[in-house]
């Protein structure tokens, strides 16, 4: 085979390797896990969930309730779930989400 047909090949092999992994990753399954306990929480309620450092407050802002999840130390990003939305930011930036979604 000549070098150019060579090349060529590996490149669409290339191609479509990434475009199956890229594939596969994009259609990830969610966990096969279920809720083991439901807990009602209320405006000033605090969660800490150990096996993450995460630490999660009941807050309220402008009028509307909202779970506002950080690391307890050394945190990078901060999320606040609402009723209709989730917001993620980095640190101290909240005027600039990073990611923004609906549940």
């Amino acid at each position: 085979m000549k070098r150019s047909k060579l090349v060529s090949l590996a490149a669409l092999a290339a191609t479509a390797g990434t475009a199956f992994v890229g594939g596969q990753l994009a259609s990830t399954r969610p966990a096969d896990a279920s809720a083991t306990h439901a807990y009602v929480l209320r405006k000033g309620d605090k969660i800490t969930i150990p096996a993450i450092n995460q630490a999660c407050v009941v807050s309220e802002e402008g009028g509307a309730l909202d779970l506002f999840c950080t690391r307890s130390r050394r945190s990078h990003h901060q999320v606040v779930f609402f009723r209709d939305s989730i917001l993620v930011w980095k640190t101290g930036n909240p005027d600039k989400p990073v990611w923004s979604g609906r549940p």
